[in-house]
């Protein structure tokens, strides 16, 4: 059983005490023992005390506990005893947490690195400014309000019309060979014309929409200045004197042969950029 007191001796030397039990003016129990657990500093006369006595039986009796009256008992966290036990084993400690079921992704395999190794790598990416990325800081990247995902690259904005004109191993002969239709909008920056054997050939290329397909002569796009190969197997021309470059999306391009010698086969292909 446990009782209530009030000490009122101590004895340092024996480390035993007199209590007067709480509300008892007559129970008084002389020289009983103090747990060696509770410091002399803390055996000041007047205080509470918590008796033990087993069986009731007062020859027994032990002091177990010892605190100021008017205080709640210990006043320190650190003189509670059994703080080291893990008596709440549904709270998540330490040795809890650092098991492979709860972390099935960290598993490493020693052979190829070790924990240690791991965390010296993973340090060393940290204070390596150069293995991580940063965002661009220049303003002509981005134009005012745009999303970068939004924004075309020059590669992007860069296409090729492509038509291939093939005589089956004679020389192309003249008169119209076919359309394309072109799906976006665009301007003409350039034409290429690559033939399969040198020679010379003069292409026209007219446009129209699709609802006045099809294109005519009266069409062409090429001025004074047509697609051309002279005694050659190739020719290219930035300049497009005098040509028609924008294209409108859903236009019709129809390609004219004007004259052609030798050359059995051509590729003409249009640098265009997107609007």
């Amino acid at each position: 059983m446990l009782e209530l007191g009030i000490l009122k001796t101590w004895n340092s030397t024996t480390h035993t005490a007199g209590v007067q039990l709480a509300g008892s003016l007559t129970t008084y129990l002389d020289d009983i023992s103090v747990s060696v657990s509770i410091p002399s500093s803390a055996m000041v006369v007047g205080n509470y005390v918590l008796v033990a006595i087993p069986g009731g039986n007062p020859r027994d009796a032990c002091v177990v506990a010892s605190w100021p009256q008017g205080s709640s008992g210990i006043r320190d966290h650190g003189d509670l005893d059994g703080l080291a036990d893990d008596d709440h084993s549904q709270y998540l400690n330490v040795a809890r947490h650092d098991v492979v079921a709860r972390h099935p992704l960290s598993v490493l395999d020693s052979a190829v690195c070790s924990e240690a190794e791991a965390d010296s790598k993973i340090n060393t990416h940290k204070g390596d400014a150069s293995a991580h990325h940063t965002k661009t800081t220049d303003a002509s990247e981005l134009t005012s309000g745009e999303l970068p995902t939004a924004r075309l690259s020059t590669n992007i904005k860069n296409a090729s019309l492509t038509f291939i004109i093939d005589g089956g191993g004679s020389a192309i002969t003249t008169g119209q060979k076919g359309h394309l239709e072109v799906p976006f909008a665009c301007t003409i920056k350039q034409v290429t014309m690559l033939a399969d054997q040198s020679g010379s050939i003069v292409v026209d290329i007219w446009k129209d929409t699709y609802a006045n397909f099809p294109p005519t002569n009266a069409d062409s796009i090429t001025a004074s200045a047509p697609p051309t190969i002279s005694s050659a197997q190739k020719s290219q021309d930035s300049t497009l004197t005098g040509w028609t470059k924008s294209i409108s999306s859903g236009d019709i391009l129809a390609f004219n042969v004007d004259s052609c010698s030798t050359i059995t086969r051509v590729t003409i292909s249009l640098k265009v950029e997107r609007s």
